[in-house]
C-alpha cells in the first residue's frame, strides 16, 4: 500500500474543511468479507461514502464535496486551515437513519446505498464477537428491522448480487425459508462459497452477521 497526500474537501452545507487520505496504490491482501457484503481490506483503505460534518452536523456524500486541494507537504502549505482540517467521519447508525429521513437520498439507488451502509454500521458491533451468539431478531430495535425490510424491498431479485444480498437480509430477519429460496437462484460460480455458507447459517437458524471464509478460485 502506498498512501497519497491528504485531500482537503469542504462541507457542501457550511464549507467546513475536512480531510481524508488518498491512496496511490493498494491491494486486497488480508481482506475480510462478511455475509452482509461488507469487505475490509487493510491494504486498500477507502474513505467513507457518506460523511457527517463536524461543524454543522449534517451528512453529505463525499463525492459531492468540493475538493479544495491536496496537502502535499505537511507544514509547507500556506493556509493553516488546511493543516487543522479534521479527518472525515462516517455517520453512526442513528445518523444514517436521520440522513435518510432528511432526504439525503436522491432516488432509489442512493436510498439503497444509504440503507446498506446503515445495516453495516449496525452489524459492526457484532463482527468481532467470538463464539456462538444468541438470536437477536425478536429483541432487535424496531428501527433496525424497519431499515432492513425497506432495503430488502429495494433490492432487485433480477440482479444476481442483489439477490444474494436480499437473501442475507432475509436470513438476518429470521426468514430462513425465503432466504433459501433466493439462494437457490444464485447460480454464478463466484458466489458459490457465499451461497454455501449463508445456506448453512439458515439451516442452523443463525441470524447473526458472520465472516465468510474465502476460498481460492
Amino acid at each position: 500500500m502506498r498512501p497519497g497526500p491528504p485531500q482537503i474537501i469542504a462541507c457542501p452545507h457550511c464549507q467546513a474543511l475536512a480531510r481524508y487520505l488518498t491512496l496511490l496504490s493498494g491491494n486486497t491482501i488480508g481482506a475480510r468479507l462478511w455475509t452482509d457484503g461488507k469487505r475490509l481490506a487493510p491494504m486498500f483503505p477507502r474513505p467513507p461514502a457518506v460523511v457527517r460534518c463536524h461543524r454543522c452536523r449534517q451528512c453529505y456524500w463525499l463525492a459531492a464535496a468540493p475538493e479544495i486541494g491536496l496537502l502535499e507537504r505537511r507544514g509547507e502549505d500556506g493556509d493553516p486551515a488546511w493543516q487543522s482540517a479534521r479527518p472525515v467521519r462516517e455517520p453512526n447508525e442513528a445518523e444514517y437513519y436521520r440522513a435518510i429521513r432528511g432526504g439525503l437520498a436522491a432516488g432509489a439507488a442512493q436510498e439503497q446505498r444509504l440503507r446498506t451502509l446503515a445495516w453495516w454500521r449496525h452489524n459492526d458491533a457484532f463482527r468481532e464477537l467470538p463464539g456462538p451468539r444468541p438470536a437477536r431478531v425478536a429483541a432487535a430495535p424496531a428501527y433496525w428491522r424497519k431499515n432492513l425490510e425497506a432495503l430488502a424491498a429495494l433490492l432487485d431479485e433480477a440482479i444476481e448480487d442483489e439477490r444474494l444480498m436480499k437473501a442475507e437480509a432475509l436470513r438476518e430477519l429470521g426468514q430462513f425459508a425465503a432466504s433459501r429460496l433466493l439462494l437457490d437462484r444464485v447460480t454464478a460460480e463466484k458466489y458459490a462459497f457465499a451461497v454455501s455458507q449463508i445456506g448453512a447459517l439458515c439451516a442452523a437458524g443463525d441470524v447473526q452477521v458472520r465472516e465468510l471464509q474465502l476460498v481460492d478460485r
